[in-house]
This record gives C-alpha cells, sequence and structure tokens, in this order.
C-alpha cells in the first residue's frame, strides 16, 4: 500500500512540474517591434524588445549589435552597417519564472551585379518552327528563395521560374526558356527581369533588375492567303508576300514569252488566262495562281457550279464530285488523270473514283459556252502516319534536375505534311507544338524535338506526342489523330529538408530532454544525419536533444543528386526558483497527504485488535 502511495506522489510531482514547464513556455512576456527585419546588405537595422512585466535583466544575444542585460523596459538591437547574412538576435529576460527568449526573424537581401539575356548554342537569325533556348543569367542575388525570374515578350509576361534554395549568402541563377518562333515573332524583342519579392514587410514595390532586350529575326518562307485569285483585265496581278529573306518572284505561263522577275504584271500588257507566280527565298517557296479573265459577259463567271467546291479524301478512298451548267452549251466534260468523263450535252456530270491513288491529281470540269472556260476542283488526299513514337535523344535513365534534355517524336508516313501538327502533351497539358510548311503531297516522314529541364516536380511526370491532320472543315471531324505510347519521366532532385517540421531554434529546459525532427524529400531517398560534432555523426530522423548536446547541430540529408543542410540552434532554458519552490510544496502536501493516510490507516489496525481482545 505505501508503494502505491509513493508512486502517486511522483506522478503528482511531475504532472506538476510539467505544468509549470508548460505555462512558462507557453509565451514570453516580451514584445518584438518589429516582428520581422527586411534589410539590405550593408544597410542600418534595428528593433527593439519591450516588457511590461517585473524582470531582473533584459537583453539581446547577436553577433553583431549585442546589447548586455539591464533593468531597463525597452531596449534596442541596432547595427549601422549590417554584413552578417546568418545573424540570428535573441532578446532574452530574467524573471520570477525563469529566463525566455524570443528570436528575431531578419532577411538580408542583396539585389543582382547584373541580369543578362542570350541564346544558347546558337547566333544570327532564328528559323520559323525550329525550337531555341535563351537563357538569363542572374549575378549575385540573395535571398535566393525569394527571387523570381520573370520572362518577357514585348510587354507580355511569358514564364516565370522560382527558386526553392534556402541559402541566405548571394548565389548566381540561370533561367531558361524555350521557344519555337514564327513569322509574327520576327522583330519581337524578349527580356529577363529578377525580383526579389520579400513579402509585405519588404520595400516596396519589390527590387527588380531587368537585362537589355534581345531583338529576335526571324527568317521565314513565303506564304500567300490564297493560292488562286481570278482578276479582270485592266487589273494588276500581285503575287507581292511578305518573307525573309526578302522573296524573289518568277512566273510561268504559256503566254509569257520571256523571264518576268517582278512580283506585279499589268493585265493590260497580257492575254487571258492562267499566270503562276512563284515566290522564293532560303526558306523555301509558294505558289499562286492568277486566272486572267478577259473582258464581257463570258470572263464574268464560268457557268458551271461544282458540288463539293473541294474535296478531301484517304488514301485509297472513295471520291466524287458533280459539276453542272443552267445555261445551253456545245458539250461539258472532266479532265482527270482517273475518273475522266468525255464531253457531254447533260447538264450534270460526275467525277468519281472508287479508289483514288494518285496525289496529284487535278480534275478539272469544262463547258463549251461563248468559247470554253474551266474550273479546276482542289483535291486534298490525307494519309494518317503508319506509327507516332516518342524517345530521349543520347540519353537512358533517370533524368537530373536541372539538366537540359531533349526528347524526339517520330511521325512516319503522313500527308499533306503542310496539314500536320505535332502537338507535345506533359499529362494533359498542351505544352509545345511543330507546324509544317513543306508543299510536297506524298507521304514524308517528320520528327519533332522538345527541349525539357525537369525539376522535382516532374518526377513520375509522362510525357507524349500526337500527329494531328487538321484539314479544315471539308476534312474529317474530328480530324484525325495517332497518339504516342507515354514515356515515363524520372528525375532525381536534391534533398528538401521540412523546414516546419525543423525550427531554426530549439529552447530545451534543463533536465527535460526534447526530440527533434528532419525529414527531406528527395529521389533517390535522402539519408538523413546529424552532425554535432567533426566526429561525432548521427544516421537518423530523429535526435533526443538534451543540455549536454552542442549548442550548434546540423541535419544534413544527402542522396546522388546533392546535399541540403538545415541549421539548429539548441536554446538551453533554466527552471526558476520559483518552480523548484512549487515543485517542494506539492511533495510537502503530498508528504502529509501520505503520514495522514498511514496514521490513519494504523489507527484503525489498532481498534480492530483491541476489539478482538
Amino acid at each position: 500500500m505505501l508503494q502505491h502511495f509513493f508512486g502517486l506522489f511522483y506522478l503528482l510531482a511531475v504532472s506538476q512540474l510539467l505544468t509549470f514547464t508548460g505555462s512558462y513556455a507557453d509565451e514570453c512576456p516580451v514584445q518584438l517591434n518589429p516582428q520581422r527585419v527586411i534589410v539590405e546588405f550593408g544597410g542600418s537595422v534595428s528593433a527593439d524588445c519591450s516588457t511590461s512585466v517585473p524582470h531582473t535583466g533584459l537583453g539581446w544575444e547577436a553577433s553583431e549589435g549585442g546589447v548586455p542585460m539591464s533593468r531597463d523596459s525597452l531596449i534596442t538591437w541596432r547595427v549601422s552597417n549590417l554584413t552578417e547574412w546568418d545573424i540570428e538576435p535573441i532578446c532574452f529576460i530574467n524573471y520570477n519564472k525563469g529566463q525566455c527568449t524570443v528570436p528575431l526573424p531578419v532577411t538580408i537581401y542583396k539585389t543582382p551585379d547584373s541580369v543578362s539575356i542570350s541564346t544558347v548554342n546558337h547566333t544570327g537569325p532564328m528559323m520559323e518552327g525550329n525550337q531555341y533556348e535563351l537563357q538569363c543569367d542572374v549575378l549575385n542575388v540573395a535571398p535566393v528563395q525569394n527571387l523570381i525570374i520573370n520572362w518577357y515578350k514585348g510587354q507580355t509576361l511569358v514564364d516565370q521560374t522560382n527558386f526553392t534554395d534556402t541559402i541566405k549568402t548571394p548565389v548566381s541563377k540561370t533561367s531558361k526558356l524555350l521557344i519555337r518562333p514564327d513569322r509574327a515573332d520576327d522583330g519581337a524583342q524578349y527580356w529577363c527581369e529578377a525580383k526579389l519579392e520579400l513579402g509585405e514587410e519588404g520595400p516596396q514595390p519589390p527590387p527588380t533588375a531587368p537585362s537589355k532586350h534581345l531583338n529576335v529575326e526571324v527568317f521565314y518562307k513565303p506564304k500567300h492567303s490564297s493560292s488562286t485569285e481570278t482578276i479582270s483585265i485592266n487589273d494588276e496581278l500581285n503575287c507581292t508576300v511578305k518573307a525573309n529573306p526578302a522573296p524573289t518572284y518568277s512566273w510561268q505561263s504559256e503566254h509569257l514569252k520571256e523571264t518576268i522577275t517582278s512580283s506585279v504584271l499589268q493585265s493590260s500588257t497580257i492575254s487571258s488566262g492562267n499566270y503562276k507566280c512563284i515566290a522564293s527565298n532560303s526558306q523555301g517557296n509558294d505558289t499562286k495562281v492568277f486566272i486572267l479573265k478577259s473582258t464581257g459577259s463570258y470572263a464574268d463567271e464560268c457557268p458551271v457550279q461544282l458540288n463539293p467546291q473541294r474535296v478531301i479524301v484517304e488514301f485509297g478512298g472513295f471520291v466524287s464530285a458533280d459539276c453542272s451548267t443552267s445555261v445551253p452549251h456545245r458539250g461539258m466534260g472532266w479532265e482527270a488523270s482517273e475518273g475522266a468523263v468525255p464531253m457531254r450535252r447533260d447538264s450534270l456530270i460526275t467525277w468519281r473514283v472508287s479508289n483514288l491513288t494518285e496525289w496529284d491529281i487535278e480534275p478539272i470540269c469544262y463547258i463549251n459556252y461563248k468559247g470554253q472556260c474551266t474550273v479546276p476542283l482542289p483535291v486534298t488526299i490525307y494519309k494518317t502516319p503508319d506509327s507516332v513514337s516518342i524517345s530521349t535523344v543520347n540519353h537512358t535513365g533517370p533524368m537530373m534536375e536541372g539538366n537540359q534534355y531533349e526528347l524526339q517524336c517520330d511521325v512516319l508516313n503522313v500527308a499533306p505534311v503542310q496539314n500536320l501538327i505535332i502537338n507535345w502533351y506533359k499529362g494533359q497539358t498542351l505544352v509545345d507544338q511543330t507546324i509544317f510548311t513543306d508543299t510536297i503531297k506524298t507521304p514524308v516522314s517528320k520528327t519533332s524535338k522538345l527541349l525539357i529541364r525537369p525539376d522535382g516536380a516532374d518526377d513520375g511526370d509522362q510525357y507524349w506526342c500526337e500527329a494531328k491532320l487538321e484539314l479544315g472543315e471539308e476534312g474529317p471531324q474530328p480530324p484525325p489523330e495517332v497518339t504516342s505510347d507515354p514515356l515515363n519521366i524520372i528525375v532525381y532532385y536534391g534533398p528538401i529538408i521540412n523546414e516546419n517540421k525543423l525550427p531554426s531554434i530549439v529552447p530545451v529546459f534543463r533536465g527535460y530532454p526534447v526530440e527533434i525532427v528532419c525529414e527531406a524529400e528527395g529521389n533517390p531517398t535522402p539519408i538523413i544525419s546529424w552532425n554535432l560534432s567533426t566526429t561525432d555523426i548521427v544516421y537518423s530522423e530523429t535526435l533526443t536533444i538534451t543540455e549536454s548536446t552542442p549548442e550548434d547541430l546540423h541535419c544534413i540529408a544527402s542522396n546522388s543528386a546533392g546535399t541540403t543542410i538545415r541549421r539548429v540552434k539548441v536554446s538551453i532554458q533554466g527552471i526558476s526558483l520559483n518552480y523548484i519552490l512549487s515543485f517542494a510544496a506539492a511533495g510537502a502536501l503530498l508528504l502529509i497527504i501520505v503520514t495522514l493516510l498511514i496514521y490513519v490507516w494504523k489507527k484503525k489496525q489498532s481498534t480492530g485488535s483491541n476489539r478482538s481482545q
């Protein structure tokens, strides 16, 4: 029974002490103003620590600007030229419950020495449809975790890069932007900007440093807005088209007897008929046919109607089109290398092919009416690709965070390539497109490449590509698509320590060990160790801290992709005389209770013994 009493005494005493300790730790009776400071490197900084309770000493512990213990109710930490990146000022107070401390978070920032933009592995003009990489270099900036690199095209924000490094001292950082310029980008200006987002307490507006502008010159082939145009006499045949480099021109027609290199023909100097203009430069060529009609009612319109006015058919498929007229005529027919229809006196004739296999077919309906006129039927023959596949270029295995890799999409035997679009997807998000300007009608194989720079968030993502034939409203709906299998990527990235679970300052009360946890995310899984000294290393996520633990600890998380270190400062807290007296009082009270219980018990035993006699 006595053992039971003393066990009860022990439990009550410990709970009493823990109650006191918890109450003490909940709140330290000092106020910091401001509660956090953000200051430029080399700048002046100050913060007040005040209290409204009686105390025996109030002071600041700091490697710069420390304030000795004072009996004042307000003391100021002040540094006129702050140059220590890792400074951690702590306000402390000694009062009737012992000593407690409150750290002042300090963020020291530095704007970059320079911000510059450049192209990677390329000089000179860019080619339309090709992919290029731009690079933004930011030199000596801090803290990098507050740095944002913004990318602009003109005045439009096109991309952002954030950083998760926790290093406080200045570092240099690089951001890269992948672009695939087209003709509309010729003359565009790209630039980047380093921005320090330091929160509401920081300078407003946030400090920014822009780069110079990078002017982009894009080479692109000629491309007319339409492939044919009907012109009346007295109008000009204007083949002028925008291209870079500037195009040269040539004309073809049975009515031309000499070589013409100008972009414009005056219709008054030539006969009615068809005139083909070819605009060319180093990037390719484009053809436009001008149909010059003579004056008079006949020339205004060829009195036949095609239905449909354009046909789009899969290679080997069935196709038909009607040619009709509502005027008297001496004969109409279809000229075609397949399915030709001889001249007839009917008002409707049909061109029909059951198995179309001629890629360059050009059926023409003609009618003899006040002479002869013709109307061509545009035919587009398409073929879906035999296969679409995705692969990495010159790489196998996991990718390393921050490195650049090239993915390749191979599309085999597709036509017509000018209607082909290769779409790149990351998961379900469209990330890039490749279009083609080749005018070849027969099947070809095409390749598209995508540059990626994966980070830890991309680990496990799937990339895939899709070949899509955009054949317009007359084509099949939805447009034909063939997709690749997904490519799963594994990204190795350095450890990221969970700072929410591991504060930078850990208070420890004498006699009461504290267990702290260092958790880190990374791929491969990080190895966690605690560096207590140059020779004392503990390999574990958890560490038990006592009053004998060194003041400065380092959690080290390492894997093959990198190492991250988190510094932890141990702050030993004493137990005040008030706690000891409270503990003694509780013990004395329990001792009295135990003594009384023993007395009552013995009294009952004695009484029972007398009765038995």
